[in-house]
């Protein structure tokens, strides 16, 4: 070792030894599961959809998700304190509403509900996760092919409320880039869009909810075509979202222009 890399070593250690190491972030994410599990099960109970609608108190929130007063407050003031809903008053005299993110993306009514994706994590992707050194060590999945069946989407089609859930999902995780786009895109030079694999029609609600002028399809396989149907009901979008069935591996798309 030289005289240059005998200084810079020095030089690095007198510097690691007035470094203050605590254990912060190791616990941090180690234990985030907690503050994740605290959000997931208060979005599957549907509670910010409640608070959109009017303040509750805690008694009131208490019935209305048929909850255990034991760990009632704990529950809310962790949500609190995580920054989901806010507080006036405390226990017994409190009463909740919802922060301005979650009114927006976390309240089931609007079209900006992102909750499908976190529902789907609650349900079914949590439980996965818990089997992560197995799938390390064996390579094998550990989603429903697990049990012996060779496309996970087999299960997902399955069962009416797995595909429910999966679809609501798929327009959950993607909605802020759908809603950005739908905002930023000039498409002013066109009429119509065409979603190919659209899911639930979350994209082409978003475009025509934002683009007055525009008529968007959305073309996805035969099971979700009544999901996607109910959903522009839903919305009000019958007549400038129109559903459309097929396989995009073998059938001709709509046309868009």
């Amino acid at each position: 070792m030289n005289t240059l890399q005998a200084t810079k070593v020095k030089k690095e250690a007198e510097e690691a030894k007035g470094t203050q190491v605590n254990p912060s972030k190791i616990m941090e994410v180690g234990m985030a599961f907690w503050a994740s599990k605290t959000l997931l099960t208060a979005v599957n109970m549907e509670l910010f959809t409640h608070l959109a609608k009017e303040p509750m108190s805690g008694l009131e929130i208490m019935l209305e998700l048929g909850l255990d007063k034991r760990s009632l407050y704990d529950f809310l003031d962790t949500l609190v304190a995580l920054g989901f809903p806010k507080r006036e008053g405390l226990k017994e005299t409190s009463t909740y509403s919802n922060a301005a993110d979650a009114d927006i993306f976390l309240d089931k009514n609007k079209p900006s509900y992102v909750g499908g994706i976190l529902e789907m994590a609650n349900n079914r992707l949590f439980g996965f996760w818990n089997n992560l050194e197995e799938g390390l060590k064996t390579g094998l999945p550990q989603n429903e092919a697990k049990n012996g069946n060779n496309d996970f989407f087999e299960a997902i089609y399955a069962s009416e409320e797995r595909l429910r859930e999966f679809v609501a999902a798929m327009g959950g995780i993607q909605m802020g880039n759908f809603m950005a786009f739908a905002n930023k895109f000039d498409f002013s030079a066109y009429s119509t869009l065409c979603d190919i694999g659209g899911a639930g029609a979350h994209l082409a609600a978003q475009i025509v909810m934002n683009n007055k002028h525009m008529v968007c399809d959305s073309f996805d396989l035969p099971p979700v075509e009544p999901i996607a149907r109910e959903n522009m009901k839903n919305m009000g979008l019958e007549d400038k979202v129109i559903i459309q069935a097929g396989d995009f591996l073998k059938d001709e798309f709509p046309k868009a222009t």
